[in-house]
This record gives C-alpha cells, structure tokens and sequence, in this order.
C-alpha cells in the first residue's frame, strides 16, 4: 500500500465507468430533435465527457430552457446507460484490491447524484464507495475544489492524504485546485494536455494497482 495515502478519489465518466458511447448518442438524438444544425462528430462529442451539462447544454441548446433540455437529455440518455456503460478491464479486482488494502475510496463527478449512484449499482461499485459527491451536492462543480474538500472534510483527512483519479484536463485543475495529487489515465480517446503535469499517469487499472498496492 502506498501509505503516503489515505483516501483515493475517483472522478466517474471516463474513469471508474466507460460512457463515451451513452453520451455521443445521447447527443446525436437531442440534436436530431431539438437543432440539427450543431451536430457535432462523435470526436467533437468525446470532449464532452468532463465538463457540466450545466455548461454543455445551454452551449448546445441555446434557444431552448435548461430545465426542458436537461430533463430530455435524462429521459435520451437512461436506454443508452443500459446498453452501453460498462466498466474498464480489471477494474473490479483493482477496487477490491484498494479496498483491502485498507484505503477509503470515494466518487467526486459533475454527474447528478441520482444517475452517480445509478452507474455504481449498475457496475457493482457501490460495496466499494465511501462516499458520492454528485453535482448537486455542491455548490459549484469541477474543476472548483468544492466536492473533493467535502470530500477530505467528511473523513477528516489531510490534502497530503488524499489523491485525485480522473481522465482528463478538467480532472487535473480539480486537482490542483484542491492542492492533492493527481493520477491521470490515459487511456482515453482524448488529447491530454497534462500527462507532463500529473503526479501520475496510468495506462489501465492494473497500473493503478500496481502503483497503490
């Protein structure tokens, strides 16, 4: 166990569960049906994975009320998360394994709460989890510091203790922003700007296990 350690911190889409797939239909369907126009490529749309729907939506959506588009995009995407979110190879043994090691494990993500706890019990994550904070659970969103200082707040755990997983830029300014490491995974499809920047990068979850075992 790296002892330098006490709690690991994941963000979700793209690193605790693989959405790219739910998201770019998700998307491609709202465009079809409320402005053809925007369509975006599914490269464009893999860009999407990270930033707030409070942010992408309005950008997206700009002639139409957020609460309208935001319940459609949840009403869209709820048949996508069934078909296509799925966890990472080795990414179950690799939780057991942090787990028995004696770490807390917590989600910090700019997903709601409800649809957060959902990917959990859908992946068989939740026996795992310590603690979900969700999007609605703080008042401003990644990469504001807010979820993972609720997060060390509520174990009463020191900065220096705690490590920050994400997969992409936005997950690294969170990190930084709330002054703990960070642990990058690149295995992604996104062009990463901070591989030279993170206190870790990691190709797949075995990595991860093995630098924290």
């Amino acid at each position: 166990m790296n002892k330098k350690y006490k709690i690991l911190i994941f963000d979700m889409d793209g690193t605790i569960a693989y959405t790219d797939e739910m998201i770019i239909h998700t998307f491609w369907d709202l465009y079809d049906m409320y402005n053809p126009s925007m369509k975006k490529t599914r490269e464009e749309l893999l860009y999407f994975s990270g930033p707030p729907l409070k942010v992408t939506l309005p950008q997206e959506f700009p002639n139409l009320d957020f609460d309208f588009i935001h319940n459609e995009f949840i009403r869209v995407s709820t048949p996508y998360y069934e078909k296509y979110v799925e966890l990472f190879p080795d990414e179950l043994e690799t939780f057991k394994a942090l787990k028995d090691k004696g770490y807390l494990l917590a989600v910090v993500t700019n997903k709601g709460h409800e649809k957060a706890q959902y990917v959990l019990d859908k992946l068989g994550l939740n026996e795992y989890i310590s603690l979900l904070i969700g999007g609605g659970d703080v008042s401003e969103m990644k990469p504001h510091p807010e979820g993972i200082n609720k997060v060390l707040e509520t174990f009463n755990i020191k900065k220096e203790e705690a490590l920050y997983i994400g997969d992409n830029d936005i997950d690294y300014l969170t990190a930084c922003h709330a002054n703990v490491d960070s642990m990058i995974c690149s295995w992604g499809p996104r062009k990463l700007n901070v591989l030279d920047k993170a206190t870790y990068v990691v190709d797949s979850y075995l990595s991860i296990k093995e630098i924290l075992c």
